[in-house]
């Protein structure tokens, strides 16, 4: 008796592209990018991007300036913009993961999504500079913590130049779409 192949809708409706096969491994059978740009290249670029990018997000959260100390308009952007990096490098493990031959759903997930997380990092990291800006023109006394608001509000700024640079390097990788895999 034959069995009926379940059809996924949604979020897991790329599983509907992996077929079994007679030894019963899944193969996939949907769509596949294949990368045009060198891989190894851009993917080491991609990598220190997002890595700097994240690691300036866990300097600054280390910085103990003024705004930091339970100032609503500088934690929100910073925890924004710091879940932001994590996602840029998330996106660029998934894009690194994926081989020569991309799978559609890989792609979507990494490719398509890399250029709109860089994006959404440097506004949050934008919003989280001008925060501290408002909160240094609003404290009176900075309590000798000045260079600590500097140093916060240049990581911040490590972070707004990257994550463009960032979603520059993405949308110039070239690809060449396989629609039926061997």
């Amino acid at each position: 008796m034959e069995q009926k192949k379940k059809k996924y809708r949604g979020r897991r409706s790329y599983l509907n592209d992996y077929e079994q096969d007679e030894s019963g491994v899944y193969v996939y059978k949907g769509k596949e990018y294949i990368w045009k740009s060198p891989r190894k290249a851009a993917l080491t670029k991609i990598w220190l991007l997002s890595l700097a990018a994240f690691a300036a997000q866990i300097l600054a959260g280390c910085v103990p300036d003024v705004g930091m100390n339970g100032r609503a308009w500088v934690l929100l952007p910073y925890a924004g913009a710091l879940a932001a990096s994590v996602s840029l490098v998330w996106g660029s493990y998934t894009l690194s993961d994926g081989g020569e031959k991309v799978p559609e759903h890989i792609y979507k997930k990494s490719v398509e999504a890399l250029p709109v997380r860089a994006i959404l990092s440097a506004v949050l990291s934008g919003a989280a500079i001008l925060g501290e800006l408002v909160n240094l023109i609003w404290q009176s006394q900075f309590d000798g913590k000045i260079s600590g608001a500097v140093l916060y509000i240049a990581l911040e700024a490590v972070e707004l130049v990257l994550a463009p640079l960032l979603r520059k390097m993405v949308l110039a990788l070239e690809w060449e779409l396989k629609e039926e895999p061997e």
